[in-house]
């Protein structure tokens, strides 16, 4: 009797430690997250929290498997997590089309809001622009107000930006919507001015 729990033990243990593929990953990751979004009440504020604990619940229960394919610390690499949430999203549309529907749901009503924010435009001069995770620009008014704007997307007259073609006291006319935006220094939301096109003069 003990030698068939031992056995029993030895194969379970075996099992248990086969490797996955990345395909495979990523199918049990996706299991594993609708498991959990399904036992959660999920709304428009929760969502995003949720299926982000869910996601992390997977890679600690898949913790080899993941660090084989997508590496050590995933969680804290930007673009290793984003390719593992695209690759665990589209399995998820099939494994849980409720959970899925309601992520395609939020990411269309997103795009709505931004489409349906109203646009704005300022006149001035180019006093100051950073290159650091997001360029950032001020422009100040003829009024002497200082505006400070933000690039997040891309447009035809970026290169303006992008290829720094603009210059410290250039005069330009500046599009733009504002949104408020989580500051992780500052813990709280923050309204941004979100450029959308910029004409230099």
């Amino acid at each position: 009797m003990k030698k068939v729990l031992l056995l029993l033990i030895l194969v379970g243990n075996v099992a248990f430690a086969q490797k996955l593929t990345k395909d495979q990953l990523s199918d049990k990751l996706a299991e594993s997250a609708c498991a959990c979004t399904e036992k959660q009440e999920l709304t428009k504020e929760n969502f995003e929290l949720t299926i982000g604990i869910c996601l992390i619940e997977g890679i600690n229960a898949y913790e080899k498997d993941v660090e084989k394919h997508y590496g050590k610390n995933v969680i804290s690499n930007d673009k290793k997590m984003e390719e593992l949430a695209t690759n665990i999203g589209a399995r998820m549309g099939l494994k849980c089309p409720a959970v899925f529907k309601f992520m395609l749901d939020e990411e269309t009503g997103d795009a709505e809001e931004v489409a349906d924010a109203e646009e704005l435009t300022i006149s001035g001069k180019i006093s100051e622009i950073k290159s650091e995770q997001f360029i950032t620009f001020i422009v100040k008014e003829d009024s002497g107000k200082n505006n400070q704007f933000i690039l997040l997307s891309s447009f035809d007259n970026a290169f303006l930006l992008t290829d720094k073609v603009l210059k410290a006291s250039d005069a330009v006319d500046v599009v733009y919507y504002e949104m408020e935006l989580f500051d992780a220094k500052l813990g709280k939301f923050v309204s941004y001015k979100i450029v959308t096109d910029i004409i230099k003069k």
